[in-house]
């Protein structure tokens, strides 16, 4: 990142001229950037995300006053000083919560995943009429037809790219077939279906900031449960190289147990996990457009279907 931009953007703003820029190694979608150990950068280095930062920025107004989020003072769709769509927010005090997990005894960690439940609670709990009208949110289709969408889309591309032998895929088409009626029971809703350990940040004890609100949707409340089934069967899959070091299975053994606590609504579902399995299809067939050399992917493909 060049720091005579960023000082531009800064003068630009009203703002102290800033000294130094740092990249953070966190996020896939967007480089972020400390600025002065006091803001943070937020740079959308792919166009085809900018609909994503719009919709964050939006989103973190909309929650701000129920929920911790950044306060974003500086969004700049432009392109005048940098080529980018970027967002400015202060700092906030706090560790990322991968950092920090290991250092908790289970008293602690389940009063943070107490209070994380709430938090996501309150983003379903919020209506979702004015962003499905301002970001022309398509929400005539049903849940069923949303995900099975999701995994045709994924499917036909690994089909024409041969990323997949015609069996696994057969497979995956009979799989979805049989058991997407399980999809009919559906709770709408905001859900943030990336609610990682490293979108929360917390203070002694403390949730102080959600972040990644580009990967807020409207979708079944459970949905979310995929993410947090994903942390517990492999903790370091979305762990910065930095915590990786820290990670250990166990710390991680009781994640859905304490969802399960502190959310129940989640869990009401029939079929759940039938429901979680075809979640993960989604997930997976959807990974491997992206990454199509990852075995990992394709194994867990072919072992469920």
């Amino acid at each position: 990142m060049d720091i005579e931009k960023v000082k531009k953007i800064f003068e630009i703003n009203d703002l102290v001229e800033p000294n130094s820029v740092k990249k953070i190694e966190v996020g896939f979608t967007n480089k972020v950037y400390s600025v002065d150990d006091k803001y943070i950068l937020k740079v959308c280095d792919d166009e085809g995300n900018e609909y994503r930062m719009a919709r964050e920025v939006y989103l973190y107004k909309l929650f701000s006053p129920s929920i911790p989020v950044p306060e974003v003072i500086i969004y700049d769709t432009s392109k005048s000083i940098f080529d980018k769509h970027y967002v400015v927010y202060p700092r906030i005090k706090g560790e990322n919560l991968y950092n920090v997990w290991h250092k908790m005894d289970e008293h602690e960690r389940k009063q943070i995943v107490k209070e994380l439940c709430n938090h996501l609670r309150a983003i379903n709990e919020t209506p979702y009429n004015d962003f499905v009208e301002k970001f022309d949110v398509d929400i005539s289709k049903s849940w069923r037809e949303i995900v099975v969408d999701k995994i045709n889309v994924s499917l036909e591309k690994l089909k024409q790219e041969n990323t997949l032998v015609d069996e696994v895929i057969l497979g995956v088409r009979d799989f979805v077939e049989k058991h997407q009626s399980v999809l009919d029971e559906a709770k709408m809703a905001f859900v943030h279906w990336d609610t990682h350990f490293d979108n929360v940040l917390v203070e002694d004890g403390k949730i102080v900031a959600m972040l990644d609100f580009e990967r807020i949707e409207v979708s079944s409340i459970d949905y979310v449960l995929d993410i947090v089934k994903r942390m517990q069967e492999l903790p370091s899959k979305y762990m910065s190289e930095y915590a990786e070091q820290f990670v250990k299975d166990e710390d991680y053994a009781h994640l859905i147990d304490w969802f399960r606590e502190y959310a129940p609504e989640l869990f009401a579902f029939n079929n759940l996990n039938r429901r979680l399995d075809l979640y993960a299809l989604r997930h997976d067939l959807d990974t491997l457009t992206w990454y199509p050399e990852a075995d990992e992917l394709k194994e867990s493909i072919e072992k469920m279907v």
